[in-house]
């Protein structure tokens, strides 16, 4: 069973001639206006918004002289029987 996404609605103006070509389109393909607009606005999206790791975060050196925080939360758990943290 396919589940229904929730969506949004927007105000779209095209020029007559993009316009046109999306009407003939949705017409030989049998298929909505909108399906068409929201393929061609996903492909896009997927061309141009990068969901990659920056490479920065690949190149980042931890600073040496900073304390495990593993070990210093063991070292607080000595101190009471009661997890500080949650």
């Amino acid at each position: 069973m396919k589940t229904k996404e929730a969506s949004l609605n927007f105000n779209l103006y095209l020029n007559k001639k993009i316009g046109e070509k999306v009407m003939k389109a949705a017409k030989e393909m049998q298929r909505s206006r909108n399906s068409i607009i929201s393929e061609a606005v996903e492909e896009w999206l997927g061309k141009h918004i990068s969901s990659k790791w920056p490479n920065d975060f690949f190149s980042f050196k931890p600073i040496e002289d900073v304390p495990d925080f593993k070990a210093l939360r063991d070292d607080l758990a000595e101190l009471t029987d009661k997890d500080p943290l949650g």
